[in-house]
């Protein structure tokens, strides 16, 4: 004989059978999120311009699709991220970021290269890892929410030989890594010795920061930069604790950074047989 259940048994059995598919719906969600957030090792950096400590105008290397471009204004000077500490087994920088304000034309699209400089104080060669971070503006002039679009962005790229003086350098995005943004945004690196495999002293990691160039050829920068507290990856981390600052316009500061995009597809218009002999009679 069969056994019939009560409407109200019915009722609960569907209730908690909801509450359940809501309840893995959303830890679904979570390790979807979750999974996003991993950074990006990003192969070797190509060395493109190098110069010693003098001011002086590198080589134009401006394209259609550069959405922001400050590397070709050298200052003569650069600033050292310092604060250089052993997290594990890895030595680590503090790390430097500065304000960015695109000029919108590739807002969305994919980045494909990313050039930026760096500054080694050592008067030899130091071996280390450049890792660069970057943060939508929180309203106030400072990096605030991390930019994860279409997901968490960091890169780290596999450690270099950085001569003494500034050298630009350009690294290569795959797609669907990075989506320009089309507002104000931060941009920052940090250094390590990648678990102590490069041989860099402490000391030497100390001496390694990112030159001054002003001003930007393509987008705006205010005259501010950004330094945490403390050293760290800061991947991920939203408003990280540290300073907004000044050179006292003297001189100004800004680092070097361009930003490539893949570019908007531009549209053409059809054109008949007829309209095209009309153009040559």
């Amino acid at each position: 004989m069969a056994v019939a259940s009560s409407p109200r048994r019915e009722s609960t059995s569907r209730s908690h059978a909801h509450i359940w598919r809501n309840a893995l719906a959303a830890l679904l969600l979570i390790v979807a999120a979750n999974a996003g957030a991993q950074e990006h090792e990003s192969g070797d950096l190509v060395e493109l311009h190098h110069t010693d400590f003098h001011p002086g105008t590198l080589p134009n290397t401006i394209f259609v699709s550069v959405d922001y471009s400050n590397v070709t204004s050298f200052l003569g000077q650069g600033f050292a991220n310092g604060g250089a500490a052993l997290q594990g087994a890895n030595t680590i920088t503090r790390l430097v970021a500065d304000d960015l304000t695109p000029n919108g034309v590739g807002a969305g699209t994919d980045v494909t290269q990313i050039k930026f400089s760096v500054a080694n104080f050592n008067a030899v060669p130091v071996t280390a890892r450049a890792r660069i971070r970057f943060w939508l503006d929180n309203g106030s002039g400072a990096p605030g929410a991390y930019y994860s679009v279409p997901a968490a962005v960091g890169f780290s790229f596999n450690p270099f030989a950085f001569g003494p003086g500034v050298t630009i350098l350009t690294g290569t995005i795959a797609p669907g890594q990075f989506t320009m943004p089309g507002v104000l945004f931060w941009a920052g690196i940090t250094f390590d010795d990648n678990n102590g495999t490069t041989g860099a002293t402490l000391t030497q990691m100390n001496n390694l920061g990112q030159g001054l160039f002003d001003p930007p050829t393509v987008g705006t920068s205010a005259d501010m930069a950004f330094q945490t507290t403390a050293a760290g990856s800061f991947f991920t981390t939203a408003n990280p604790p540290g300073t907004v600052f000044n050179l006292g316009g003297n001189p100004i500061t800004n680092f070097g950074w361009e930003f490539t995009t893949v570019g908007p597809v531009v549209p053409t218009n059809k054109s008949t047989w007829g309209r095209i002999k009309n153009l040559y009679r």
